[in-house]
């Protein structure tokens, strides 16, 4: 049995699209041991796939912890260590620990003598690729197959809700903090959706795709998006808002956590959302998705998107402009 131990301690749209590796590795060899070491915070999502062997958590704030986990690991006699999340904490921790061929994905951690003294092989995460194509590259490294349809849910545990049976087919615009200034990165040109033009984006969507729309939000709480819930939507239950103009063809989820927005988009004909973890899993299911970036972060984005072929990318900027650019979309 050939064992693997793979560093993801970043974002779970990374570990997502990571499960192509995971996939091309179970294609050679469907009995290997594949384990993960991610961050406290993405590791209750790893969790839920069932090829997944074992879990150790990396936390600089759990020395006690991290020390557990080396002699753990030293034991566990792994045949390969790939880190894919380039992280200087993730290349430190395995300097020391007992694996031949050692694989790394670096981008701004770059010193030849270390990386060549200490690992069998080593990749640069480049944005002048996409990151499909420098995850392939480590798959063709290892001589394995790039997966021909890549099944990035295979072996996972969806989670259900039962509130959402009788809805199919909609609409959803995800409103998450990207939306809103404050929320996210302070370089990013911010849409000013408040409460005096949140009809115009509603009706733009709703004339131009003609489907029912369901909305979302983050994790994060939004004061501009709190106010724009209460003046427009009234309770029909714990979760469930309906619009007081729109009726049931507009209705607001509330608390969805991002194992209940899988689920959602999973149900979903069409999806809106800021460029990031949800358009990863739109492109596992093939929905059509139209997703927002920032102009200056071009490059960024198509070093995730580049790869997928049911995505539309449109520019942040004011509703106005991001209504106008809804338009001439083609779905």
């Amino acid at each position: 049995m050939v064992k693997y131990l793979i560093f993801r301690t970043d974002r779970i749209g990374d570990f997502i699209f990571s499960r192509m590796l995971v996939q091309s590795i179970k294609n050679k060899y469907p009995s290997s041991q594949i384990d993960f070491v991610c961050s406290t915070y993405n590791s209750n999502y790893v969790k839920n796939f069932k090829d997944i062997n074992k879990i150790y958590i990396l936390d600089k704030y759990a020395p006690k912890l991290m020390l557990n986990n080396f002699l753990e690991i030293n034991k566990s006699k792994y045949d390969f260590l790939i880190i894919l999340d380039g992280k200087r904490r993730s290349i430190f921790f395995s300097l020391l620990l007992k694996v031949n061929n050692k694989i790394a994905v670096v981008k701004d951690f770059r010193p030849k003598f270390l990386l060549r003294f200490f690992f069998k092989k080593y990749f640069i995460n480049s944005d002048l690729n996409s990151q499909f194509y420098n995850l392939s590259s480590i798959i063709n490294y290892l001589d394995y197959k790039v997966p021909k349809k890549i099944n990035y849910y295979e072996n996972y545990k969806f989670k259900k809700i039962s509130f959402l049976k009788k809805y199919n087919n909609f609409t959803l615009l995800h409103l998450d903090e990207k939306w809103f200034k404050g929320y996210y990165y302070p370089d990013y040109e911010y849409m000013d959706l408040k409460i005096s033009n949140f009809d115009h984006l509603i009706k733009t969507i709703k004339k131009k795709y003609k489907n029912k729309i369901v909305i979302t939000a983050g994790r994060k709480f939004v004061s501009d998006f709190n106010v724009i819930i209460k003046r427009n939507f009234k309770k029909k239950n714990n979760r469930i808002y309906i619009s007081k103009k729109f009726k049931e063809k507009l209705i607001y989820i509330d608390k969805t956590d991002f194992r209940e927005l899988e689920t959602i988009v999973k149900k979903s004909k069409l999806v809106i959302c800021c460029e990031g973890a949800v358009s990863h899993v739109t492109h596992a299911f093939k929905i059509r998705t139209i997703a927002l970036i920032n102009k200056p972060h071009y490059k960024t984005a198509l070093f995730w998107t580049k790869h997928m072929k049911n995505i539309s990318l449109i520019k942040r900027g004011k509703i106005n402009h991001i209504c106008k650019q809804l338009k001439k979309i083609k779905i």
